[in-house]
């Protein structure tokens, strides 16, 4: 891994409420996603995990991402090589973002960032204000029913508001189906992968 891959991983099981309404590259269930930088104290991820926006060792963040067993679970994307060169403008934005607090609500805004709008404003920063990884219509259905989760219901209601179904946004497993994305390394189990 190299600065600049992003790194996505499945935390929790499938029923964790993320991985349960979206889906990832060829099915995968993943729910979170960060940036690789590597300095000369060692390789960290760029990720918006509560409390904030920070800097966590590879080591902490591959470890999130372990099955009951014990074995990591996540996907590695390289941007493809037209895109490489917004890297280093895209890292420079994010950590700027450091310590902004971690969005609880997955709101579009600037005031708190989540996993995958992190890396969607940064990309778009280094782009020249063009949005780069595409925002859609953001959806808390069940894939098995199709029905909004019932977690998604009482979680929003506990901010006094509804579920944000259909607004825009953004989620870590749209990102790793971007075309301008290339996986090149699939690791342990992931809950939905169809290679």
């Amino acid at each position: 891994m190299i600065t600049g891959d992003l790194i996505f991983t499945q935390t929790g099981s499938a029923t964790n409420a993320i991985s349960a309404v979206t889906q990832g590259y060829k099915g995968a269930r993943i729910n979170h996603v960060g940036i690789l930088i590597e300095t000369q104290l060692g390789k960290f991820v760029l990720e918006a995990f509560p409390p904030e926006v920070r800097l966590t060792s590879i080591k902490v963040f591959i470890n999130r991402s372990k099955d009951a067993s014990g074995y990591p679970r996540f996907l590695a994307a390289r941007l493809e090589q037209e895109h490489r060169g917004l890297i280093s403008e895209a890292i420079a934005y994010g950590l700027k973002q450091r310590d902004i607090p971690y969005d609880r609500r997955y709101i579009t805004d600037e005031a708190a960032l989540y996993c995958s709008e992190l890396i969607v404003d940064m990309f778009k920063f280094a782009n020249n204000g063009i949005e780069f990884f595409k925002e859609s219509p953001m959806s808390f259905r069940d894939f098995e029913t199709g029905e909004v989760h019932e977690y998604w219901v009482r979680y929003y209601n506990y901010f006094g508001m509804d579920v944000p179904e259909g607004e825009p946004g953004s989620n870590p497993g749209d990102i790793s189906r971007d075309s301008k994305l290339h996986i090149y390394d699939v690791v342990g189990e992931i809950t939905g992968y169809q290679p």
